[in-house]
């Protein structure tokens, strides 16, 4: 395992230093209570109204918030006290004003720098990931027509995954985060330039019995982009917990 030089989120690789004390210091919340959540099963659950400019988090643990906070999927976050992913905890706080889920983000950052004292650093790790690469029948995609408003990703209930102006690079970092998919993605396609494409596919929901859901996400990849996901090995970033301490009580 070997320390790398680039950047997390905010954080420099190699630092160990508080995120408040960084060089560009992060938004913060006006109001935040973080209290002990009472010991009974149940899920995390997350509101972010971007309007309302708040978040309101019960029965989540500490390594659910990092992961909800930098954006990484469960195999991204590693070490901390036995307690990061047993303790549970309620969290109410509220911006200044309206804010994006993005700038909540922010403020998350700094709230678990503030109140749970955490510090890390980032490693790349060799562990089995995907490459995406073209599949033998070749390319089914759209070069973008109008680059105008930049990269736009999105998706709803009919088209669970649409792009405009979407490198490919960008496209597998997506893919990394969709919850079908069980490993990182790494562009191996070697396309150049900016696509236009929809993915639709099944969810994976254990519990459903519609047969006529879709394609999983790897057939639809070949049939409808004409893309591959070929399990490999290969480098992942992941955050490693230097440093947390259970909040005080408010």
């Amino acid at each position: 395992m070997m320390t790398k030089t680039c950047c997390l989120g905010a954080v420099a690789l190699g630092l160990t230093v508080p995120l408040q004390f960084l060089a560009q210091p992060l938004p913060a919340f006006e109001v935040a209570s973080v209290k002990l959540h009472k010991p009974e099963p149940g899920p995390f659950r997350v509101s972010t109204g971007g309007e309302v400019g708040r978040i309101n988090y019960s029965n989540v643990t500490l390594k659910a918030c990092i992961r909800e906070a930098y954006g990484l999927r469960p195999y991204q976050v590693a070490g901390g006290p036995g307690w990061l992913n047993d303790d549970r905890f309620d969290i109410i706080a509220k911006a200044p004003g309206p804010a994006s889920k993005a700038q909540l983000m922010l403020m998350l950052k700094s709230l678990l720098a503030d109140r749970f004292h955490l510090t890390f650093h980032v490693e790349t790790k060799e562990m089995p990931v995907y490459s995406l690469v073209v599949a033998r029948k070749g390319l089914r995609l759209h070069e973008a027509t109008d680059e105008a408003g930049g990269t736009q990703i999105g998706g709803d209930a009919a088209h669970p995954f649409t792009a405009r102006n979407i490198s490919m690079a960008q496209f597998a970092g997506s893919l990394s985060r969709v919850r079908e998919v069980d490993r990182p993605v790494l562009d191996a396609t070697g396309l150049k330039g900016l696509f236009d494409l929809t993915l639709d596919f099944a969810a994976d929901d254990p519990t459903s019995t519609d047969t006529a859901a879709g394609p999983s996400i790897f057939t639809a990849l070949q049939e409808q982009l004409g893309l591959k996901l070929e399990p490999t090995r290969g480098p992942v970033e992941i955050l490693v917990v230097d440093h947390a301490e259970k909040p005080s009580q408010n």
